[in-house]
Protein backbone atom coordinates (compact mmCIF):
# COMPACT_ATOMS: atom_id res chain seq x y z
CA UNK A 1 0.00 0.00 0.00
CA UNK A 2 2.72 2.49 0.91
CA UNK A 3 4.48 1.75 -2.38
CA UNK A 4 1.30 2.70 -4.25
CA UNK A 5 1.01 5.98 -2.38
CA UNK A 6 4.71 6.68 -2.95
CA UNK A 7 4.33 6.09 -6.69
CA UNK A 8 1.37 8.52 -6.70
CA UNK A 9 3.44 11.03 -4.72
CA UNK A 10 6.11 10.94 -7.44
CA UNK A 11 3.50 12.05 -9.99
CA UNK A 12 2.70 15.23 -8.06
CA UNK A 13 4.52 18.33 -9.41
CA UNK A 14 4.71 19.93 -5.94
CA UNK A 15 6.34 16.80 -4.53
CA UNK A 16 8.79 16.68 -7.44
CA UNK A 17 9.71 20.28 -6.63
CA UNK A 18 10.26 19.39 -2.96
CA UNK A 19 12.43 16.42 -3.95
CA UNK A 20 14.49 18.59 -6.31
CA UNK A 21 15.09 21.08 -3.47
CA UNK A 22 16.09 18.19 -1.20
CA UNK A 23 18.39 16.86 -3.94
CA UNK A 24 20.09 20.24 -4.22
CA UNK A 25 20.63 20.59 -0.44
CA UNK A 26 21.93 17.04 -0.06
CA UNK A 27 24.16 17.37 -3.12
CA UNK A 28 25.64 20.57 -1.69
CA UNK A 29 26.35 18.78 1.60
CA UNK A 30 28.09 15.85 -0.07
CA UNK A 31 29.87 17.89 -2.72
CA UNK A 32 28.43 15.92 -5.64
CA UNK A 33 25.09 15.30 -7.33
CA UNK A 34 23.30 12.53 -5.41
CA UNK A 35 20.81 11.98 -8.23
CA UNK A 36 17.03 12.11 -8.30
CA UNK A 37 16.50 8.45 -7.39
CA UNK A 38 18.50 8.67 -4.16
CA UNK A 39 17.00 12.06 -3.32
CA UNK A 40 13.46 10.80 -3.87
CA UNK A 41 14.00 7.70 -1.70
CA UNK A 42 15.51 9.84 1.05
CA UNK A 43 12.77 12.50 0.81
CA UNK A 44 9.99 9.89 0.91
CA UNK A 45 11.55 8.14 3.91
CA UNK A 46 12.36 11.37 5.77
CA UNK A 47 9.74 13.95 4.81
CA UNK A 48 6.70 12.49 3.03
CA UNK A 49 4.69 11.85 6.21
CA UNK A 50 5.19 15.43 7.36
CA UNK A 51 4.36 16.73 3.88
CA UNK A 52 1.11 14.74 3.76
CA UNK A 53 0.23 15.92 7.28
CA UNK A 54 0.61 19.51 6.10
CA UNK A 55 -1.42 18.80 2.93
CA UNK A 56 -4.38 16.66 4.08
CA UNK A 57 -6.31 17.10 0.83
CA UNK A 58 -3.44 15.62 -1.14
CA UNK A 59 -3.11 12.83 1.37
CA UNK A 60 -6.72 11.76 0.83
CA UNK A 61 -6.47 12.05 -2.94
CA UNK A 62 -3.23 10.07 -3.08
CA UNK A 63 -4.74 7.38 -0.88
CA UNK A 64 -7.78 7.13 -3.16
CA UNK A 65 -5.65 7.00 -6.30
CA UNK A 66 -3.61 4.18 -4.78
CA UNK A 67 -6.69 1.98 -4.36
CA UNK A 68 -7.44 -0.71 -6.98
CA UNK A 69 -10.97 0.63 -7.47
CA UNK A 70 -9.53 3.93 -8.73
CA UNK A 71 -7.96 2.31 -11.79
CA UNK A 72 -11.22 0.48 -12.52
CA UNK A 73 -13.29 3.67 -12.18
CA UNK A 74 -10.75 5.64 -14.19
CA UNK A 75 -10.99 3.15 -17.08
CA UNK A 76 -14.79 3.20 -16.93
CA UNK A 77 -14.87 7.00 -17.05
CA UNK A 78 -12.53 7.09 -20.07
CA UNK A 79 -14.69 4.54 -21.91
CA UNK A 80 -17.87 6.55 -21.29
CA UNK A 81 -16.43 9.94 -22.21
Amino acid sequence: MAANINSELLKDPDVINEINKHKWFESEKTGFDIGFEKASRDWINSYSKEYLTQHPGKSALLWFKSQPIYSILNKEIKIIS
